[in-house]
């Protein structure tokens, strides 16, 4: 038995937008970034020229000096002690310094810089964006709704959202779900462990936290009656890529729907939707050569590791990698 999606990741071509582009990709990425191009985007041309001379498992990575913004002008960026707060909005400081990760969002520093609309960059001309991934702390929806236009036939975007105003005028995830649902995206995955304690004596010994923000995924649903205009668009290579990313977050059954869909369309044959529906054996993406188990382990270790301890470890690591091990033999 032949599996059509193995034949499919052999065709595709998938173009992935990343706002907030520093640091590493997310994990999940793996399986499809010998077949992504990536168009990576943060402010510091500094940091752009540095991620664009690193070596990547992408397709192609194209990393790119724009702030991108709901409005094409100059914004005033906020620099704060960590550089995951930098912001174009300010830090509600009055709220933040109740927790204890509060000291983190202090303003040490501003700049204007220009910001540009996601329509407006003339790099991604005749690009048909397939995925995005926006942290922006605080302006996701501003940006989505800028950039209506290239993301028209976006098949799946990535969030990450508070679920109060950590920035002066933030929107926030309630907000931004009541538009992805107006548009046809559902809900498919949220995390929503960023909890952090407050700024006192118990601080150490909690359990349960109020959640700030969460990270989100969005598929859109081309069954829904909002997503007409992007279905009657779809074209067969468009629907294998969905097909991919389906497969990818292991959304089989809304995957194994919309083949269906698919095929209803005369995008997919008759017997390719009968193996996709054979079962999971049939969704099964090529397998990517896996980081060494040391490292593997170490990662898994990091993400729960809560996000208020990552500048201080940061800070040590020089310390840490010129200290014996204790269990070391001296020579």
């Amino acid at each position: 038995m032949t599996h059509p999606l193995l034949e499919f990741h052999a065709k595709v071509s998938l173009n992935l937008i990343d706002l907030g582009a520093s640091g590493d990709s997310n994990p999940y990425w793996e399986r499809l970034e010998s077949v992504t191009n990536l168009f990576g985007f943060d402010p510091n041309r500094e940091e752009c020229e540095r991620l664009n001379k690193k070596a990547s498992r992408f397709r192609t990575h194209n990393f790119l000096p724009y702030a991108i913004t709901g409005t094409t002008g100059e914004f005033i960026l906020h620099k704060t002690k960590s550089m995951y707060c930098w912001s174009l909005l300010q830090p509600n400081t009055s709220w933040l310094r109740r927790f204890q990760f509060g000291a983190e969002f202090e303003v040490e520093g501003t700049e204007a810089i220009p910001g540009v609309r996601l329509d407006d960059v003339k790099e991604l001309n005749g690009v048909d964006i397939d995925g995005i991934k926006v942290d922006t702390q605080g302006l996701e929806l501003p940006i989505l709704k800028a950039g209506e236009h290239l993301l028209r036939n976006t098949i799946m975007i990535e969030t990450e959202t508070g679920f109060v105003k950590n920035y002066i005028g933030e929107t926030t995830f309630d907000e931004l779900a009541a538009y992805m649902k107006a548009r046809g995206f559902g809900l498919f995955h949220i995390n929503s462990t960023r909890q952090q304690p407050r700024a006192n004596a118990l601080a150490a010994f909690c359990d349960n936290e109020e959640l700030l923000w969460c990270e989100a995924i969005w598929f859109r649903d081309y069954k829904n009656p909002a997503c007409q205009a992007a279905l009657q668009e779809l074209t067969r290579e468009k629907a294998l890529k969905a097909l991919c990313l389906y497969a990818n977050h292991g959304c089989l059954s809304f995957g194994y729907e919309m083949a269906e869909l698919f095929a209803g369309k005369g995008l997919l044959s008759a017997s390719e939707l009968q193996v996709l529906g054979s079962g999971p054996a049939a969704w099964r993406l090529p397998q990517v050569k896996r980081a060494p188990i040391q490292e593997s382990r170490l990662r898994f270790l990091i993400r729960h590791i809560p996000r208020k301890f990552y500048s201080p470890m940061l800070y040590h690591l020089n310390d840490l990698k010129n200290t014996p091990h204790p269990f070391s033999k001296e020579d």
